[in-house]
């Protein structure tokens, strides 16, 4: 009797060891997967960051080199000299910034100085990337050479959004203004940011609105459009650029669009403290985490364009599916293991190790995600 119940006790020690084995591979298969997802996701963000800095500068930095220029294009030839077009620009209204659009619509004083008649630029003037719907001639001075216009204007700008840092993402809004008659060995503006500036009561829905700051430089265009008086063939105008800094002033917006999701993984959790054999409660709640996940996604998907673009916002909603999908799973085997196993302390344990190590790795994915994105 005494041998029958030293084999039935050193069965019962196999089991618990392969149990506690499958716990551990269990536990170890989570992190990594999480951990590939995690950093995968954190380098996008991180690497889109970095890259936005680098493109701001480029765009925003006078003397900064960017696609299509050239150190030579800021230079001109020291036997020509342009007229310099003192110009400014002042934001008066940001009445809509549209991300699924690419567009938004502004209103703006736009002014000229200058020492001669061989150039108009209030009358010639254009917006790079937009329409102007409205030009309106304001107040005009000359004294014999010298002469003053400032222009009320309305223009609705098409910009290509980067979405991927979308809830916490930050742009610049460019206005482009360039005289589509002169070139820029005639004519050149020369930005006053002194008195350029931003109306202070610009509201921009969801975000903060930076400083204004004004810069000239060169566009190039690869074609002289078949002008038979032009012998290279590239043209060269003056830009005078705008940019306006908006960005996400905190995390309120990305709280408020992922509330749902939180809430359907928190459920999700909640269902691993379920009695496995309770079928219904807890795969029930798993499956309804999952619908309202899908949903979320559905619906954060809709604020943006159509590009194709892996989001901050989708990268969210996946690891969201993804945690709520491992529920699911545990779940199921939890239950074979109660159910069909008949080892109840092993499916408890397995309940309580698993919820603990998706709620610790979901809280820690997430602030790296933002970290990295913000």
């Amino acid at each position: 009797m005494s041998d029958k119940n030293n084999e039935e006790g050193s069965k019962d020690d196999e089991i618990k060891s392969k149990g506690n084995r499958f716990l551990k591979w269990w536990i170890i298969g989570i992190i990594l997967i999480f951990l590939l997802v995690g950093s995968y996701t954190a380098g996008i963000l991180y690497e889109n960051k970095q890259s936005s800095i680098i493109k701001y500068m480029e765009q925003m930095s006078p003397n900064i080199t960017e696609s299509g220029l050239i150190v030579e294009d800021f230079n001109l030839p020291s036997n020509i000299t342009p007229t310099k077009v003192l110009s400014g620009i002042y934001v008066d209204r940001i009445k809509d910034v549209s991300l699924s659009d690419s567009t938004w619509d502004v209103d703006f004083y736009l002014w000229f100085k200058w020492n001669s008649s061989d150039v108009n630029p209030g009358e010639n003037f254009q917006v790079i990337d937009g329409d102007i719907q409205n030009k309106e001639l304001v107040d005009n001075y000359t004294n014999g050479t010298i002469h003053y216009e400032i222009y009320y204007v309305t223009a609705k700008i098409t910009k290509f959004f980067d979405i991927t840092r979308f809830p916490v993402d930050n742009h610049i809004l460019n206005i482009e203004i360039e005289d589509k008659k002169t070139e820029r060995q005639n004519l050149i503006y020369v930005p006053e940011n002194g008195t350029s500036d931003i109306n202070p009561k610009v509201q921009v829905h969801g975000y903060s609105t930076g400083n204004i700051l004004v810069i000239e430089k060169p566009h190039i265009y690869n074609s002289n459009f078949g002008d038979p008086r032009l012998e290279q063939g590239r043209t060269s105008y003056s830009q005078l650029r705008a940019g306006i800094d908006i960005f996400r002033p905190d995390l309120g917006f990305y709280f408020r669009i992922f509330i749902g999701l939180f809430i359907a993984v928190a459920a999700a959790l909640v269902a691993l403290f379920i009695k496995p054999t309770q079928a219904e409660p807890r795969f029930g709640l798993g499956a309804g985490a999952l619908f309202v996940a899908i949903a979320n996604n559905i619906i954060t998907s809709g604020l943006i364009p159509k590009t194709g673009t892996l989001t901050l916002a989708d990268m969210v909603n996946d690891i969201g599916l993804l945690l709520i999908l491992i529920t699911i799973i545990e779940s199921t085997i939890s239950l074979y293991i109660y159910d069909v196993k008949g080892e109840k302390k092993l499916s408890r344990k397995l309940d309580i190790i698993s919820f603990i190590t998706l709620l610790t790795i979901y809280i820690v994915i997430n602030a790296i995600i933002i970290t990295s994105a913000w």
